[in-house]
C-alpha cells in the first residue's frame, strides 16, 4: 500500500499482462495495486485444418495455442507486446498490427488467394472480425481457445484505498474489465470522483462515462506505453520508462 495519497494506481487487468504493467509503473515511481478483474480460462482447442496463418487479438489466445498448433505456424498478432509474448512462448515467425481490430484489417489487406486464418479469440468474441475477413477474401476457422469470467465484488482493499483518497489513477485495458469494475464496485459510485480513469481506448473510454470519475483520459494509441504516457513518471521523482 503507498505512503502517499497520490502514488497508488489500481490496474485492473489480469494475466498475461498484469505483472509487465506493474513493473512498467514502478519503474515510473507508482506504487502499482493489483485489482484484476476478470477470470481468464483456456480453453482446449478443437482440432483444425491445415492453416495459413493465425490471428491472434489478445495475449490470452496463446496458451492454448501453444498445445495446439505447430510453433511454425506463421502469426499474426493485435499488437507488438502481444507479438513478443507469442515470440517468448515459441512461435517463429510474428508480425503484428497495430493495437485494434481495425488495424488488423488494415494490416492484412484484401487477398485473391485462398488464404486460410485461424482466429483465436475468447467466448462471444471475434464474430464480427471474422466476418469482415470473409469478405476481404481469407478463409477464416474462428475458434473459442479461452474465457473471461469477472471475478466478483471489489476486493475490500481496493475499495478501502478508493475511499480513502488513496488512489491517483485507475488502468483499464478492455471494456470488459471496466464493465466487470463497475459492476464489481456497486452503486456508491461517488467514491469515484476523486479518481481519474486511464483508458487504452474510445470504446473503453465510452463504457467508463457511466461512473463519475474525475477525468478519463484516452490513450492516444492502443499500447500500453502510450497509456503509461497519460501518467508519466511521479511527480517529485527523477523516474524515467525504461
Amino acid at each position: 500500500m503507498a505512503d502517499s495519497p497520490s502514488r497508488t494506481v489500481l490496474v485492473t487487468r489480469p494475466e498475461p499482462g498484469l505483472s509487465d504493467t506493474c513493473e512498467a509503473l514502478r519503474r515510473l515511481g507508482w506504487e502499482p495495486h493489483l485489482s484484476p478483474m476478470l477470470r481468464i480460462s483456456p480453453i482446449p482447442m478443437k482440432p483444425v485444418g491445415k492453416i495459413d496463418r493465425i490471428i491472434v487479438t489478445s495475449g490470452q489466445s496463446l496458451e492454448s495455442l501453444c498445445s495446439g498448433i505447430p510453433l511454425s505456424t506463421p502469426l499474426t498478432a493485435v499488437g507488438a507486446r502481444t507479438a513478443e509474448r507469442a515470440r517468448m512462448m515459441g512461435f517463429t515467425t510474428v508480425d503484428h498490427a497495430s493495437g485494434t481490430a481495425h488495424s488488423l484489417l488494415d494490416h492484412l489487406g484484401h487477398t485473391e488467394k485462398p488464404h486460410r486464418l485461424l482466429l483465436a479469440t475468447g467466448r462471444n468474441l471475434g464474430n464480427d472480425l471474422a466476418n469482415r475477413l470473409r469478405g476481404m477474401g481469407w478463409q477464416v476457422t474462428r475458434r473459442v481457445v479461452y474465457r473471461s469470467q469477472p471475478v466478483g465484488p471489489l476486493d475490500s482493499s481496493s475499495r478501502s484505498l478508493i475511499e480513502k483518497g488513496h488512489v491517483a489513477a485507475i488502468l483499464f485495458y478492455s471494456a470488459a474489465t471496466a464493465r466487470a469494475f463497475l459492476d464489481a464496485f456497486g452503486p456508491e459510485r461517488s467514491l469515484l470522483e476523486s479518481v481519474r480513469a486511464l483508458a487504452l481506448s474510445p470504446h473503453i473510454g465510452e463504457t467508463l462515462r457511466t461512473a463519475p470519475f474525475r477525468k478519463i483520459d484516452i490513450a492516444s494509441t492502443p499500447e500500453q506505453q502510450a497509456l503509461l504516457a497519460l501518467l508519466g513518471p511521479l511527480p517529485g521523482t527523477d523516474h524515467t520508462e525504461a
